[in-house]
């Protein structure tokens, strides 16, 4: 949403510079959905939320790393993949690298709430988040453009975090999915 709002209210220039930075961090995200695409078997098999806390704390750490690092490097990186007429979005770069924490762990949080059979309140949450996105890109991208963008992106990943947390806090009424019988012995 946030790359249709930019354009409609500040222009192609900018939106190609938005777009470029947030591709970025787009790539960034398949290091958590690969991670995920391992260890969500036993997301489903876990009977309590240890594995979860587990994994959340090591994709929130490599978060972290990788935020700051995008953060710090964040002109020089811009510079490497756009060249200097892509400058502008470096600041911007800088910004959306604070949602990259939020963006390892929601892999973890998404993938357990519905390996826990919690695809409904994914669903809300999601829809959730799809409204604070439309809300915030109205009110912050008329005045601040990309940056407001950027604040928006960041926003729309706490009110998934927000969600899951709370969703998983109600776990009597997520309940997880039955559990295959075992081949062995049959």
């Amino acid at each position: 949403c946030d790359l249709y709002f930019v354009e409609r209210f500040r222009g192609l220039e900018e939106a190609g510079a938005y777009n470029a930075v947030f591709r970025l961090v787009e790539a960034v995200r398949l290091a958590p959905a690969a991670v995920l695409a391992v260890m969500f078997p036993a997301l489903c098999r876990a009977a309590d939320a240890a594995p979860l806390s587990r994994l959340a704390a090591r994709l929130g750490a490599a978060g972290v790393a990788v935020g700051a690092a995008t953060a710090w490097a964040a002109p020089v990186i811009v510079r490497l993949a756009y060249g200097d007429a892509y400058a502008s979005a470096a600041p911007v770069l800088v910004m959306l690298s604070l949602a990259v924490p939020l963006l390892f762990v929601n892999y973890a949080l998404t993938h357990q709430l519905i390996g826990w059979n919690g695809q409904r309140a994914y669903l809300q949450i999601v829809l959730a988040a799809l409204a604070a996105n439309l809300a915030l890109n109205l009110a912050l991208v008329p005045p601040y453009g990309m940056r407001g963008a950027a604040l928006g992106t960041i926003a729309t990943e706490l009110v998934v975090t927000a969600g899951c947390l709370v969703a998983l806090a109600r776990r009597p009424g997520v309940a997880p999915l039955p559990r295959q019988a075992s081949m062995e012995g049959a």
